[in-house]
């Protein structure tokens, strides 16, 4: 059983979607390593901002870090990245439904299994 998850591991990593995304993970963490600061220091204080109301502005904070969002995804190699990002995660599901399937018919599609 072993072999044949790391056999598809294998076969998955090998795809051109797959090569792609890691390209694409590379590409984005370098080229928008600013925006991407930019939008993680801004998620931080939103959170804290939205844990302590009476401290801060969340109104303005929330828009900060909106905008900083927006500004990150609005790029192409963002928007490709989670588009590959999205057809693995439904292949992975699938995948995981059909292997579900073929051991018993009494598991729930797109539940998790915990081992």
């Amino acid at each position: 059983m072993e072999d044949l998850a790391i056999e598809y591991v294998n076969n998955l990593s090998s795809t051109n979607e797959f090569k792609r995304l890691i390209e694409l993970k590379k590409i984005i963490d370098s080229k928008y390593s600013s925006l991407i600061v930019r939008l993680k220091n801004r998620e931080a204080r939103y959170i804290e901002a939205r844990q302590y109301p009476s401290q801060y502005d969340v109104i303005s904070i929330q828009k900060e870090f909106s905008e900083a969002k927006s500004e990150l995804y609005s790029k192409e190699e963002v928007k490709e990245y989670f588009k590959l990002e999205r057809q693995l995660d439904e292949l992975l599901t699938n995948d995981l439904n059909d292997l579900k399937d073929s051991i018993s018919n009494k598991f729930n599609k797109d539940e998790i299994m915990k081992i």
